[in-house]
């Protein structure tokens, strides 16, 4: 069954009320009647069962809420930031609908020398596509929670602020061994020993023409643990999404 996105203030006690896309999709896509069963979701997090009680004559539908599930949780806490380097429209699309089927919980457009698409080029309409791209893949994957997409980085002020804030992970195709848990697994292990209650993982992901050696050496010295995603060299959408799943899966065992 579908989920709909609702806004938290529109949920009151056992009481909700649906608009806008939501409700006609609701409505005159699926062409629910009253008493028919939604499953609706907060985008925070709450994921509610409700049925339909009324549908008002501009498309509004009101209801009560039956149950709240609970959303699935990991062992162990973890959050992941996406910095994910500006790619060319349809891979950068691609990247983050995967990002947010993943699991990802934020994303974070980060310019670096070799990036294609520049700052000035991020237009509103940009923004909104991304955020509904986000949103339609959290549907789909049935998460409880939207990814967060915040405003645009250089790399440079990136790496400094994400090292105040857990571990930051550098996926690169030039680290030497080319093994993708040569140093991954060891530096996860020890950051998630270091906090018990839970992690905050930063994975920088680079551009089409990939990292620059003088970028590299800055992570490094702002702490970052560099990685491989194997002996070949991947598309750089490829390889975000590589980075993402791979960080996701060492810090879930």
């Amino acid at each position: 069954m579908p989920q709909f996105l609702i806004k938290p203030e529109d949920i009151s006690g056992d009481r909700f009320s649906l608009s806008g896309p939501e409700a006609f999709h609701v409505t005159r896509v699926l062409r629910r009647k009253v008493g028919d069963a939604v499953e609706l979701f907060d985008g925070r997090g709450g994921r509610f069962n409700g049925v339909i009680r009324s549908i008002g004559p501009d498309g509004t539908v009101e209801g009560d809420i039956t149950g709240r599930e609970h959303a699935p949780r990991r062992n162990f806490p973890v959050r992941l930031n996406l910095y994910l380097s500006l790619l060319k429209a349809s891979h950068w699309e691609w990247a983050i609908e995967k990002a947010a089927e993943l699991g990802v919980s934020a994303i974070i457009p980060t310019v670096t020398p070799r990036t294609v698409v520049q700052l000035r080029e991020l237009t509103a309409g940009k923004r909104e596509r991304w955020g509904k791209i986000l949103e339609a893949a959290s549907k789909q994957c049935r998460r409880a929670d939207l990814p967060e997409l915040r405003e645009p980085q250089h790399f440079r002020d990136a790496i400094v602020a994400a090292a105040k804030e857990g571990v930051s992970l550098v996926a690169w195709e030039k680290h030497a061994g080319a093994s993708t848990y040569a140093g991954l697994r060891e530096t996860l292990r020890e950051a998630r020993g270091k906090n018990p209650a839970g992690l905050t993982d930063n994975v920088f992901s680079g551009p089409e023409g990939g990292f620059s050696d003088e970028e590299v050496e800055l992570a490094e010295c702002e702490g970052a643990a560099l990685f491989s995603l194997g002996p070949t060299t991947l598309r750089a959408e490829t390889a975000a999404v590589a980075a993402a799943t791979i960080a996701l899966y060492e810090l879930a065992l």
